[in-house]
């Protein structure tokens, strides 16, 4: 690209060259994000931000497309929109609030279904949490459960709660978000009945030794008789997502649904009662 690029519009004429050189090569939102800049146009990379839920560009930023106020001096054309192997690209103004001067990107032409494949890989490589099964009140001596007793499991490690990530590409942007819909447990006893699945506050619920909670399974055999190492269950616990996902051009709706899972022994103890003679008599107790 040769020539100065010139903001025809407005009282003031700015360098739209001096401009883009001056600043950051960004995009909106935080995380990671690629970008380039050649001849002194910025090109607008993917940005991608995370969070509880929610989702959108959400940084109070305002994109305009100014193609028809760019013009190159003795030229009799503007320079955008133009199409490089069958895309087209526009110059796009940002102005967002902090900032002194508005930025200035080239970005390609695209939908936010676009950025979708992307954004699951993201979504479920990085950003979905594993559940780290927890087991409340264990034997406090010894750490195991008993046959016969209830045993309240949790998804632990702040696992269960909503997940978004946002993809920015310029003024385009795609949110998907995944929300916990059911907790699976595995007791890992073959010859046990399987647990059936809990939902709701049952995953993070306080614990009432009074009342087993949603999430409660009851073993009916010691991990003695366990396949993996004789005296450990090895449980497992998995959550699955409903995935849904929005966008800068009201397109969106649900996904595939997505499930994660983690493992963690469990020692289960058999206790047996033991009858003491104590006298010759039925009423005191006699054999």
């Amino acid at each position: 690209m040769s020539g100065r690029l010139i903001v025809t519009s407005g009282l003031l004429s700015i360098s739209l060259l001096f401009a883009m050189s001056a600043v950051a090569i960004a995009a909106p939102g935080g995380g990671g994000s690629t970008g380039d800049q050649s001849d002194g146009v910025i090109s607008a990379g993917i940005t991608y931000s995370s969070g509880g839920g929610g989702g959108g560009d959400g940084d109070g930023c305002a994109w305009a497309i100014i193609d028809d106020q760019i013009g190159i001096p003795n030229e009799d054309h503007a320079p955008w929109p133009r199409t490089e192997n069958g895309v087209t690209y526009n110059i796009w103004e940002r102005r967002c609030p902090g900032d002194r001067y508005p930025r200035y990107f080239e970005v390609p032409e695209a939908q936010p279904a676009d950025l979708l494949p992307a954004l699951l890989e993201r979504l479920k490589s990085r950003e979905l949490p594993d559940p780290q099964p927890v087991f409340a009140q264990l034997d406090p001596r010894h750490g195991w459960a008993y046959v016969t007793v209830p045993v309240d499991f949790r998804a632990g490690g702040d696992s269960w709660r909503a997940v978004s990530v946002t993809a920015n590409y310029g003024p385009v942007w795609a949110t998907v978000t995944a929300q916990p819909a059911a907790l699976r447990f595995d007791p890992g006893d073959p010859s046990g009945e399987p647990a059936a699945p809990c939902a709701g506050d049952g995953p993070v619920a306080g614990y009432d030794a009074a009342t087993p909670g949603s999430c409660s399974y009851t073993y009916v055999n010691a991990s003695s008789t366990s396949p993996f190492d004789g005296y450990h269950f090895m449980t497992s616990m998995s959550i699955d997502w409903e995935v849904s996902w929005t966008s800068s051009s009201g397109a969106g709706g649900p996904l595939d649904g997505y499930t994660t899972s983690g493992t963690a022994p469990l020692a289960v103890a058999e206790v047996q009662g033991v009858v003491t003679c104590t006298g010759s008599r039925s009423a005191e107790g006699g054999c």
